[in-house]
Parts: structure tokens; C-alpha cells; sequence
């Protein structure tokens, strides 16, 4: 089962890029004081919905194989389906959702995806949506395919995994091989920029120090339980654009629940 860890993703996120120093506060348990010692203890509503695409020459990889493919085939006369134009925009998108309030924290993660209905229909397409529903609280954790509706669920006893520690600026060191930061502003919040000697931008969130979020990255876009990259672009159009929709902070916001739908 995939867990979003305290530290722990990050921690493996992280371990390809040396150097990089982990966005990890030294817990109450080093000093002897117990593991409960410096622990955040009111973490606000923190709402996250963004979305990733794959770029190769500019342009969304996925999506641009499909409509060759769906072209490809109403121009050699075959029995075609496309799906729906609506869709066509979800194809080669993954989305990220997390919601974080101090007893629970919940992350959704959809990718769509044009497949042909069989080998013998290989025009005839249909969106298809995968992904995962996860929620951790202080007894349990929950994770769900959203494809097959299968779940599992795994008791919890330590009652350690919601705990939060604040972040000094010294905690947050920068990331080998990235320059910067530049204060920036994305979707209402303020973010660091760092660029890589590729001239790759990422622009992490850095209004949650307080609650263990560090705003120093390596190249991975993916949201983990302390590092939120809320914009990032390739330098020269070959690698993830992460687009940002909102982060809220301090917002109340209706309990998740797995996605049913395709959308």
C-alpha cells in the first residue's frame, strides 16, 4: 500500500537528487522529551488541487498521440469513435488533490488516458480514468483504486502519524543544483522559485513553514506530505508543467471522498 508519510515521501522523493537536504525538523524524541515534544498542534484546513502534464517539444505528449491516431483513422475510412471534445482536454492530465486539517489527511490522485475497445475496434475509443484514494487519520489508513473501487485498510496504533513539526530557515536549505529563490506568487499563495542549471522552473509554496511544509525541492512536481510545488516548467518543453487551480489555507472544506465520477 502507497502511504503519504510524514517526511517519509519526500525523503524518497528526494533521494536521487544528492545533497539535498531533507525538509525534516529534528523531532521531541532526539532531545529525549518524547515523541510527542514540539509538535504543531493546530494545523489549519490545507486544501491543494493541481495538475500535471508531460511535455515533449511543447505539447502534451498523450493528447497529441490520440488525435494522430483518431485522424490517422477517419482518414483511412475505419469506423471511428472519438471521445467526447470535452474530454479530450483531461487526456495526459494527472490531477492532485490533498486535503490536510490536523485529524486527517486525504490525498486523490486521477490520470485519464483515449484507449481503443479492443484489438479488434482499434479506432473506437473510450477516456479512461485511473488513479488512487488515500486517507490517513490517527487509527487508520484507507487506500482506494478508483478504476475497480477496490480498497484495503490498515489499522494504526502509533498515533504519530499526523504529528507536524515548524521548519526554521536553516531546515530549509537550498537544493543542489538549483538557483535561487525568487519570492513569487501562484494561485493566492507565495512560493520560492528555483531554477536548474537546465533553466528548469519550479516555484514550491512557502507559506507553510509553521506546519513543516518547506519550499526548497528537487525536480520531482509531485505534491508529498511536506513539499507542495505549486507551478513548474520545462526549460525547453520536454518535461512536467504543474499548473496549480487552488491552495487554500484555513478554509474549511466538505470531509473528501473518493472520486465516482470521470471528471
Amino acid at each position: 500500500m502507497t502511504r503519504f508519510h510524514r517526511h517519509q515521501p519526500l525523503a524518497r522523493l528526494l533521494a536521487a537528487v544528492p545533497g539535498v537536504m531533507l525538509l525534516v525538523a529534528c523531532n521531541g524524541a532526539a532531545n529525549g522529551s518524547g515523541p510527542d515534544a514540539g509538535a504543531v498542534k493546530d494545523v489549519p484546513p490545507i486544501h491543494l488541487d493541481q495538475t500535471a502534464e508531460l511535455l515533449v517539444d511543447g505539447r502534451n505528449a498523450q493528447r497529441e498521440g490520440y488525435l494522430n491516431a483518431v485522424n490517422a483513422c477517419e482518414a483511412g475510412g475505419l469506423p471511428t469513435r472519438r471521445v467526447a471534445e470535452a474530454d479530450v482536454a483531461l487526456l495526459g492530465v494527472t490531477r492532485y488533490e490533498v486535503w490536510i486539517d490536523g485529524k486527517s489527511e486525504s490525498t486523490q490522485t486521477r490520470t485519464w488516458k483515449a484507449v481503443p475497445e479492443s484489438s479488434q475496434a482499434p479506432c473506437q475509443f473510450h477516456l479512461e480514468m485511473t488513479g488512487t484514494f488515500t486517507t490517513t487519520t490517527q487509527s487508520r489508513y484507507l487506500e482506494q483504486d478508483l478504476a475497480t473501487g477496490v480498497s484495503e485498510e490498515q489499522p494504526l496504533q502509533s498515533g504519530e502519524e499526523l504529528q507536524r513539526f515548524a521548519l526554521s530557515a536553516e531546515d530549509d536549505a537550498a537544493p543542489q543544483g538549483f538557483q535561487g529563490p525568487v519570492t513569487k506568487q501562484v494561485a493566492g499563495q507565495p512560493c520560492d522559485e528555483w531554477t536548474s542549471r537546465q533553466n528548469n522552473r519550479i516555484c514550491v509554496w512557502s507559506g507553510g513553514r509553521e506546519w513543516g511544509f518547506g519550499s526548497s525541492r528537487g525536480d520531482d512536481v509531485r505534491p508529498s506530505s511536506n513539499s507542495f510545488v505549486l507551478e513548474a516548467e520545462p526549460a525547453d518543453g520536454n518535461g512536467y508543467r504543474m499548473t496549480t487551480q487552488t491552495l487554500t489555507v484555513g478554509q474549511a472544506f466538505a470531509a473528501p471522498a473518493a472520486a465516482t465520477e470521470k471528471l
